[in-house]
């Protein structure tokens, strides 16, 4: 990981070599920095998106009924300035992330690392987080800390953060919203009306998208996540072959086996893969602006570069199955044997440097799998919960957070269902059947029963005895008929609007 000096060297190399008179990418304008210092200069600033009911909404389109209605779906950090306060909020994953400086009574905080670390370094002696870097270093693809970042005096906060500044005391406080995440069991009347809403807006959501635009894509794999996503992609009734459906069809990872099932699939509802994509107008970054994106968004948490080459001129919208691994069997081990696990990650080093790794690996899970327990109300410490709930605090929004934030960058709004309130209210399994893919196996018999009859790929599959209990809960609670739904068209961002 370079450090912010060698990254500025790097960068007025680069610009020399390609005489760059003019990026797209204004880091200052992308990444607030807000200190005690200048709080009286702190103005009202959406970054990202919302998704909601009546629209998706950006700084250029935001309305105050929009601002009431921000509820967790969609990527962004609002910024409100308002009878001497500063609010400022974020979606439910977390992915801006807003990170924070302390000392005495002085504060700053940023929605990126490095933005933040670019200011304190110069007025306060700052310390090198030795076991964040360690686990870091040998992270297969993003870090799994909770709070903890490469600067001891810097962290991470509660992705359900919502902050309150006073300007006038400089003062703070931080609210936790809980959202009801995974409190509702699904064979309960609360749990259905919560997934038929679920399935609904997203439904009706995408039907409209796919109605104002043209530039409208859909990823399909062999896996669980995306053809989580594809339920109410189906539910929506759009006519497939009016849009781009994605699957990869190459020799990397198991992609070879996923395009196998994806095909299945498209088979049976009669539709074609990959597409033609319309023809549309991008603008290319230059090598400043593509460094500037990584290493502000992502180098903090990532171990790879995912770099954006353009930005499209028209929006793109995508759906995908971000963050499934949230809603389904995943990393549900005993919290000591995921230690375990991740610890054999230090082999291979010498051995004084691997002994160090490891208690590092430790130190990192064990301090965040302490505030799950806390956060979650879970009486055993080896709680195979408390791994699956790690991924959805840490891994979730490092990883899939940070991505949909890089898309943004490009002017691609990501759609992922599975990053929603509604959804997130459930929990897994019930207290009759507590197979973790309980949620996922109803979700498919509720809507979609064709969906179970294809494989899954790389061996995954749902147990028998839990797609039948998942018919029985289905059997109780019938289905009411699909909503009726108007569209609203307008110059400019459209609006999407639903009637009851």
């Amino acid at each position: 990981m370079r450090n912010a000096e060698e990254h500025k060297k790097l960068l007025a190399q680069i610009a020399e070599l390609e005489k760059i008179s003019v990026n797209y990418f204004d880091v200052e304008k992308e990444f607030f920095l807000i200190t005690s210092d200048n709080l009286d200069k702190v103005q009202s600033k959406f970054y990202g998106y919302s998704i909601q009911r009546d629209g998706i909404y950006e700084e250029d389109n935001l309305t105050p009924e929009a601002i009431k209605n921000l509820d967790g779906r969609g990527c962004y950090v609002y910024v409100e300035v308002r009878d001497g306060k500063i609010t400022i909020k974020q979606d439910i994953n977390g992915c801006w992330g807003i990170y924070i400086f302390r000392s005495g009574d002085y504060f700053a905080l940023s929605n990126s690392f490095f933005r933040l670390l670019d200011y304190v370094k110069f007025k306060y002696p700052l310390t090198v987080n030795r076991d964040y870097c360690n686990y870091h270093m040998i992270e297969g693809l993003s870090t799994k800390s909770y709070f903890q970042t490469a600067i001891n005096e810097v962290q991470l906060l509660d992705r359900n953060s919502i902050l309150q500044i006073e300007i006038a005391s400089k003062s703070f406080e931080i609210e936790i919203m809980t959202h009801k995440e995974h409190t509702i069991f699904i064979d309960s009347e609360e749990g259905i009306h919560a997934l038929d809403s679920w399935v609904e807006f997203w439904g009706n959501l995408l039907r409209r998208v796919s109605q104002n635009t043209k530039f409208f894509s859909a990823d399909l794999s062999g896996g669980f996540d995306s053809r989580i996503a594809f339920v109410p992609l189906l539910y929506s009734g759009i006519d497939l072959n009016t849009i781009r459906i994605n699957s990869a069809n190459d020799n990397l990872y198991s992609h070879k086996e996923d395009y196998a099932v994806a095909s299945k699939i498209a088979k049976h509802y009669d539709f074609k893969l990959n597409r033609p994509t319309p023809s549309s107008h991008s603008l290319n970054y230059s090598l400043v602006d593509i460094f500037n994106m990584d290493f502000y968004t992502l180098q903090p948490v990532h171990t790879q570069i995912y770099v954006k080459l353009q930005k499209s001129v028209e929006k793109r919208y995508n759906l995908n199955g971000f963050c499934g691994e949230t809603v389904r069997g995943y990393w549900n081990v005993p919290t000591k044997e995921f230690i375990a696990n991740q610890k054999l990650r230090g082999r291979g080093y010498p051995r004084h440097l691997s002994d160090e790794l490891k208690r590092s690996v430790e130190d990192i899970l064990a301090s965040g799998f302490n505030i799950i327990r806390n956060k979650y109300e879970i009486e055993d410490p080896n709680s195979r919960d408390i791994p699956q709930y790690l991924y959805k605090e840490a891994w979730s929004r490092s990883h899939h957070g940070k991505e949909v934030v890089s898309f943004q960058f490009a002017n691609f709004i990501s759609l992922s269902p599975v990053l929603d309130p509604k959804l997130r209210m459930l929990r897994l399994y019930t207290p009759e059947c507590r197979d973790h893919n309980l949620l996922v196996a109803f979700i498919f018999a509720r809507y979609e029963p064709d969906l179970l009859t294809f494989p899954f790929s790389s061996s995954h599959l749902i147990a028998p005895e839990t797609i039948e209990y998942a018919k029985k809960i289905n059997e109780q609670f019938p289905r009411r008929p699909k909503d009726v739904v108007e569209v609203t068209r307008g110059g400019g961002a459209f609006h999407l609007f639903l009637v009851d």
